[in-house]
């Protein structure tokens, strides 16, 4: 309770920071960032700049302010070719931003930077930096009555949420946006969008619903001109081959992946930063299903080099989540061990540096505040101390995250991924003397499919069965793996009718599952539910018994409804 207490204590506070944040950018009229002095800042990095670097910054140093209007493209162009450069992201913020703030800039200009300085804070790992240009882009695109451009607007929005984990509230703004004819431009805004809103289901592990966005961008293909679509059909390749990994459509998934791989062979332009990476990443993880152990073992730490700095927090998961798989696989304890220990570490570093650049940003604007009036003193100081207290609250945050990860790996089975027996154990004797339900599941004939396919594939069934599982009990209800073959699940505050229907949905959802081997696996199950003096783990079992003895791939109950 007191853990539960502070967890909810911390997430108060924060989504009090996140408004007070955005509602302080928000009213804040002034396009340019004042806070930051960026003229100093780009003197300071052309003391450390590489030769490229170096150049682009005296390039700029040549044009008045009176010129920036004019050359406004070109000083953003001349950025790209360092935006891969350690400093790269930052001395094109500190160009752009001085631009902004000095040259007079009309309405079209502004937008045209405010976009790229977002872009480049995302390079530099800057995500709540990019929150602030986001709105003043989008501010400026209401008050220009350019319905595009609000869209535009919006939908960056979205994408700097997708950062931040929040799948579902970004595809709630993706589909709000109203596309109002069918020009290129908006052709292409739908594009960017469908593609965003299939990667964000992906993200939520519905790959099925993934495939069906996926297949009507091609549709847009005409608002392109050859070199610029090829960058997305790529990134639509590596999509699909994801999506059919997931439901377990190998062969199409290494079609989809061979055909990006061709496609970028041939990109000479790159207008989407991370499709190298997400084909890498997906490269990386269809060789786990094709048993390429070698690819694997020759691209790890350059695909975890990639995960621990990228941004998409999407990607990191990708990796981790196939190493883990493939050490389990290959039954290496060890290196298992050592990345859980690197997943945590980088784990933690995030959720760090996430705080620090939110109070870092805070600070900044708080350092050039006209501070002789009493009121913006006073202001100052409730900054400080809101800041001091999300700290506090951060790192008790962290605390308990962290205790909960210790609680995961004692209380899971590592192969499902399901609780596990012990944890069933605690459960189920703090539940015997309440109301509930008890189902056991079995899966049929399992000891032939190991006989006849072997351990692997046995071990595939059971991962698959303990997904299926989970996929229909949501976060509602708890799933254990107990035995070999045997799951169980508990059922609490729920009624009979109900809990029936929930383990037929299980029932028929595993039977149609679909295999790659000539496999036909089905479940049986025995549903019991409390009573005075009733045993419901023994009824329950009896009931799988009589299931399995009779036609098996049914559910016997022992409901008087």
């Amino acid at each position: 309770m007191k853990k539960l207490i502070l967890l909810l204590a911390g997430i108060i506070i924060i989504s009090v920071a996140t408004a007070f944040v955005v509602n302080e950018t928000l009213h804040s009229h002034d396009v340019s960032d004042r806070s930051v002095d960026y003229k100093k800042q780009l003197i300071e990095l052309s003391t450390v700049c590489k030769s490229l670097e170096c150049q682009v910054i005296a390039d700029f140093n040549r044009f008045n302010k009176n010129e920036y209007q004019n050359n406004i493209e070109d000083i953003a162009e001349s950025i790209r070719p360092i935006i891969n450069y350690q400093n790269g992201p930052k001395i094109g913020t500190a160009i752009l931003n001085i631009a902004l703030q000095d040259g007079d800039l009309n309405e079209e200009s502004q937008l045209l930077v405010l976009d790229k300085i977002a872009t480049l804070r995302y390079k530099d790992n800057d995500l709540y930096g990019m929150i602030d240009p986001s709105l003043k882009y989008i501010d400026i695109a209401h008050e220009s009555g350019d319905e595009l451009k609000v869209a535009t607007g919006e939908f960056s929005l979205a994408l700097i949420i997708t950062y931040f984990k929040g799948y579902d509230f970004a595809n709630k703004i993706i589909n709000s946006i109203q596309y109002k004819d069918s020009s290129d431009e908006w052709k292409k805004l739908k594009t960017r969008a469908t593609l965003s809103l299939a990667e964000n289901k992906l993200a939520i592990n519905k790959p099925k619903k993934a495939l069906d966005l996926l297949e009507n961008v091609d549709q847009y293909q005409a608002a392109y001109n050859e070199e610029d679509w090829r960058d997305y059909h790529v990134y639509l390749l590596s999509l699909r081959a994801e999506a059919y990994d997931e439901i377990g459509l190998s062969e199409k998934a290494n079609q989809c992946l061979m055909l990006a791989q061709v496609e970028l062979e041939k990109d000479k332009v790159s207008l989407l930063l991370d499709k190298h990476i997400l084909i890498k990443i997906i490269e990386f993880k269809l060789a786990l299903k094709n048993e390429n152990y070698s690819l694997i073992e020759n691209k790890k730490e350059e695909l975890l080099k990639i995960a621990d700095r990228t941004n998409q927090i999407r990607f990191t998961k990708l990796v981790y989540s196939t190493l883990f798989d493939y050490y389990l696989k290959t039954n290496n304890t060890i290196e298992f061990y050592n990345l859980n220990k690197r997943y945590n570490a980088v784990r933690d570093e995030r959720q760090s540096a996430s705080y620090h650049l939110l109070i870092s940003n805070k600070l900044k604007q708080s350092e050039n505040s006209h501070l002789n009036e009493d009121h913006q003193q006073s202001l100052l100081f409730l900054k400080i101390a809101f800041v001091i207290l999300l700290v506090i609250s951060s790192l008790l945050l962290m605390m308990v995250v962290k205790i909960k990860y210790l609680n995961i790996e004692t209380y899971t089975d590592p192969l499902t991924r399901s609780l596990n027996r012990r944890k069933f154990m605690i459960d189920y004797e703090g539940i015997a003397q309440k109301d509930h339900a008890f189902l056991i599941l079995d899966i049929d004939g399992f000891k032939a499919i190991n006989d006849s396919f072997g351990h692997e594939v046995g071990d595939e069934v059971l991962e698959k069965v303990a997904r299926e599982i989970a996929l229909i009990l949501g976060n509602h209800h708890k799933c254990y793996r107990i035995g070999g073959e045997e799951f169980v699940v508990l059922f609490t505050l729920i009624e009979p009718l109900d809990c029936i229907e929930l383990a037929e949905d299980i029932r028929r959802s595993v039977e149609n599952l679909q295999w790659n081997h000539d496999l036909k696996v089905t479940i049986s199950g025995g549903l019991s539910f409390s009573g005075k003096e009733k045993n419901t783990y023994k009824l329950a079992d009896e009931l799988l018994y009589n299931a399995k003895r009779t036609s098996k791939n049914v559910i016997l109950n022992d409901s008087i409804y």
